[in-house]
């Protein structure tokens, strides 16, 4: 069954990973919350996207042309989704609502504000591979594995919309 308690330590398991989140106990500041999570899961996707401009530059240098287009495409890709979750709607509109909240959805989305975390780390820790390679031959078997780290991402960011529409 859901509890007040177990709600909570679901909020203190989202603020361990996103630090400086207020406390989610506050009722009222969680629109709030909710945009400061966002903006940070946004931010960490688009350092990822200046570690790809950073591969860029050294594969230029290099006189390594390939690989190019295909990592611009996927840096594009990358600032879209962060713009897709930076500006996403507000959530937890229920709680401003005459009725009472669906604390069952709400935890859902926190727990997928964590996977989206998850699948964030993922990425960068194939952009750290691909950086890694930048001063060895390069293989384009890192840069297809990227490719399906960011279209893994790409998919968890839209099921996150249709958790959060119920569509």
């Amino acid at each position: 069954m859901l509890t007040k308690e177990n709600l909570g330590e679901k909020f203190k398991g989202l603020a361990r990973v996103f630090p400086g989140i207020p406390s989610y106990q506050e009722r009222e500041g969680l629109r709030t919350q909710d945009k400061v999570v966002r903006a940070q899961l946004a931010a960490r996707i688009e350092e990822q996207v200046k570690r790809i401009d950073e591969i860029n530059s050294g594969l230029v240098s290099r006189g390594v042309m390939l690989p190019l287009a295909k990592l611009d495409r996927i840096g594009r890709k990358l600032m879209r989704l962060a713009d897709t979750i930076r500006f996403a709607s507000y959530g937890y509109a229920g709680l401003f609502a005459a009725t009472p909240i669906d604390e069952r959805r709400l935890m859902e989305l926190y727990d997928y504000d964590l996977s989206l975390h998850q699948d964030i780390e993922t990425v960068a820790a194939a952009v750290g591979t691909l950086q890694q390679q930048q001063s060895q031959a390069w293989k384009d078997d890192s840069l297809e594995d990227f490719q399906q780290a960011v279209y893994r991402l790409e998919e968890s960011i839209s099921k996150r919309e249709t958790l959060f529409t119920g569509r």
